[in-house]
């Protein structure tokens, strides 16, 4: 009796639990987000460590193939406690994990021997180009590396598609009468992620080291600029350093100089790699020695450039810190001072500011976003990059034709 008994009992709780309309808590269904590369796991009735091929069976479960993903911890844990009906419950465990595509990037495309003897074989048409004005190209905050939102693919992703919108752009610029004869390639800071000594958990939130970050990088930087110096009669191409990439100590402080920085020796590289050609010695690089902004004469305009990590008072907002930065670069009597427009990143979102005659151009970044500003605040900006025309003709503003592609 008393088995028939148990028996009964346990079919009620199996009934009473399939009758629960809520069988995971909030934001724990079993699942993969391949756009979020999550993870979680179905419930289990013990603790302990997901082994791998639990994780394969849990994607196996969910339909995928083990063999296309990679699970990368450090991984979430969450209890829940399941009312089995007749009184009774159940503890569940819950496993969260980061989850990457195996065939995200083939590194082989990105390899540098085969950079070197693509660029040394390569074979450009001269052609005839009048004009005087310019095209401008600012290269923002890529982050390459990032492991946020859609991760490094979908940042190398929206890179392979800039080159030809960039390219696009410009073209139809020039059908439409504008006379651009020079192209300028501003490289604004940040674009690689770096290691560690940024932000909290960055040792394991991103997705490549630091050697195959700057590998990709610098394979698409290349690549860009051979796409697009071909086009125009004089090609400038310039940068500043960003915070990611300096050289910093376990406290996360900068411990070298101003000019050693990784986003400035990928432009060192780019300048290297193009000189084996002399198809591109009509390519002229601006690099910094040990400074943290420069300034250029762009078509008679005097064009600044700074990450915008050194905006650091004068505000809540970020064009408020740039403005206050510059009016001290002109009350010191900076060349910096002197700028008609100064160009920054650092903060990820579009933003323009003209007074007069200067104008504040915020570029956006190509990352997939943060997890942590849009846990913390809810927001998110939208991925691009920023291109604009200077003329050399005397207008009310020496820019126009500005468009985030």
């Amino acid at each position: 009796m008393g088995n028939l008994e148990d028996y009964a009992k346990s079919e009620r709780a199996l009934q009473n639990a399939k009758k629960n309309k809520q069988q995971h808590p909030t934001g724990w269904e079993p699942r993969v987000d391949t756009d979020k590369k999550t993870i979680v796991s179905k419930p289990q009735t013990k603790a302990g460590r997901p082994e791998d091929h639990r994780w394969d069976k849990y994607l196996e479960d969910l339909g995928f193939n083990p063999d296309d993903f990679e699970i990368i911890e450090p991984f979430e844990v969450r209890t829940w406690t399941a009312n089995m009906g007749g009184g009774e419950t159940e503890q569940f465990y819950y496993y969260k994990a980061k989850i990457i595509s195996k065939h995200a990037l083939n590194e082989k495309d990105f390899d540098y021997q085969k950079l070197l003897k693509e660029i040394k074989s390569k074979k450009v048409k001269p052609q005839k180009i009048v004009g005087k004005d310019s095209f401008v190209v600012c290269l923002s905050d890529w982050q390459m590396g990032k492991r946020d939102g859609d991760g490094t693919a979908g940042i190398v992703k929206r890179i392979e598609q800039m080159i030809p919108d960039v390219k696009a752009r410009y073209k139809a610029l020039k059908k439409q009468g504008a006379q651009l004869s020079n192209l300028y390639v501003f490289g604004l800071g940040d674009i690689v992620e770096g290691c560690e000594g940024f932000y909290d958990m960055q040792t394991f939130t991103v997705e490549y080291d630091l050697r195959r970050q700057k590998m990709i990088a610098r394979r698409l930087l290349v690549k860009a600029l051979t796409e697009w110096s071909p086009d125009f009669k004089n090609v400038v191409v310039a940068c500043v350093p960003g915070n990611h990439g300096e050289n910093r100590n376990q406290k996360g402080k900068a411990f070298t100089t101003f000019g050693d920085n990784f986003d400035v020796s990928l432009f060192d590289e780019a300048q290297e790699i193009l000189a084996m050609n002399k198809a591109y010695n009509h390519v002229k690089f601006v690099i910094p020695e040990n400074d943290l902004w420069l300034t250029l004469d762009v078509s008679g305009t005097i064009v600044g450039l700074a990450h915008g990590h050194q905006f650091r008072t004068g505000g809540k907002y970020s064009h408020q810190k740039a403005v206050n930065w510059l009016s001290g670069q002109a009350f010191g009597m900076t060349e910096m001072g002197d700028a008609d427009i100064l160009i920054s990143g650092h903060f990820h979102h579009l933003f323009i500011v003209n007074e007069g005659k200067r104008t504040l151009l915020q570029c956006p970044s190509l990352d997939g976003g943060s997890d942590w500003f849009e846990n913390i605040t809810g927001r998110s900006s939208f991925a691009g990059t920023l291109t604009f025309s200077v003329t050399n003709a005397k207008t009310q503003l020496p820019w126009d034709n500005l468009k985030v592609v």
